[in-house]
């Protein structure tokens, strides 16, 4: 009998991140600024939909609306209830209810400070989002317990993946400077990670045990892991599912993005009108 050795994940996972940063540099080759991003986009979305858990899908681009109105900035991608009703949906563009967001990632070529303070802002924007469209769970409430807090949702979590980027230290000092400017009172409105595929991650540290937490909570301090692609894909494939295999919405009332909208005028109506107790139906004469 042949003895063959089975695929292991690590391998592909380093196979993985060495095509996505050869499709990067061919991806230079390409003028337009807007286009390159794109391209640049769909290579992780290209892994996204290979190892994401299937509690959730990941789409190329996007807004996020609420019943109120509010509407977040444009999100490079987002990770998506699968039964999620896009309000509009073009091929690379979609405005989907903030209900249904499960995650975003905003996607940077090459991530330095002024990157990452844009990439916090709209971040911040989208996780603050109110989710108000949504039912009760029936009986025993479902709950997630994460930012220190106990929700009745799935709140949102947001990360950001780059290529290549500033060295880690440079990164962890701007974003531990984000946190401090929003307060620690609010870790629900931080980013909860930061992945350079040339060079490692940023990650939140548990404060009472000093471990990885994949978001974080009150008082967490924040670590790098200096790591090479394929261990980076490695550590971001374990977030997600930290993040998203357990990740469950209630159910949806699309009802309430219609507002006080008429949904037509009452016309004609039709009836049924039951027979006298005790009459015989044999007896009965046609109206």
């Amino acid at each position: 009998m042949t003895n063959r050795q089975g695929m292991n994940l690590v391998d592909v996972l380093d196979s993985t991140a060495r095509k996505m940063l050869v499709d990067f540099e061919a991806s230079g080759a390409v003028e337009h600024r807007r286009s390159k991003g794109t391209i640049r986009e769909a290579y992780l979305l290209d892994y996204l939909r290979k190892y994401l858990p299937r509690a959730v899908k990941a789409e190329h681009s996007g807004e996020a609306v609420t019943v109120d109105g509010e509407v977040s900035k444009e999100c490079d991608i987002m990770i998506l209830d699968p039964s999620t009703p896009p309000f509009r949906d073009e091929e690379d563009y979609r405005v989907v209810p903030i209900e249904c967001v499960q995650g975003v990632i905003e996607v940077k070529s090459f991530l330095d400070s002024a990157a990452l303070r844009d990439a916090w802002a709209k971040i911040a924007v989208i996780k603050r989002l109110p989710k108000k469209a949504l039912r009760p769970h029936p009986g025993f409430p479902w709950t997630r317990t994460v930012y220190g807090k106990v929700w009745s949702h799935v709140p949102t979590c947001g990360l950001v993946f780059a290529y290549d980027g500033a060295d880690l230290g440079t990164l962890g000092t701007t974003l531990t400077e984000l946190a401090e400017e929003e307060g620690e009172d609010h870790p629900e409105c931080f980013i909860d990670s930061v992945w350079v595929l040339k060079k490692g991650g940023l990650v939140w540290l548990n404060p009472d045990n000093g471990r990885v937490d994949p978001s974080p909570e009150p008082g967490a301090s924040l670590g790098s892991l200096e790591a090479e692609p394929g261990q980076v894909l490695m550590s971001l494939t374990l977030h997600l599912y930290e993040h998203f295999a357990t990740a469950w919405m209630p159910e949806f009332r699309i009802i309430d993005y219609f507002g006080q909208a008429p949904l037509g005028t009452p016309g004609l109506k039709w009836g049924y009108e039951s027979p006298e107790p005790n009459a015989n139906p044999d007896s009965a004469e046609l109206a």
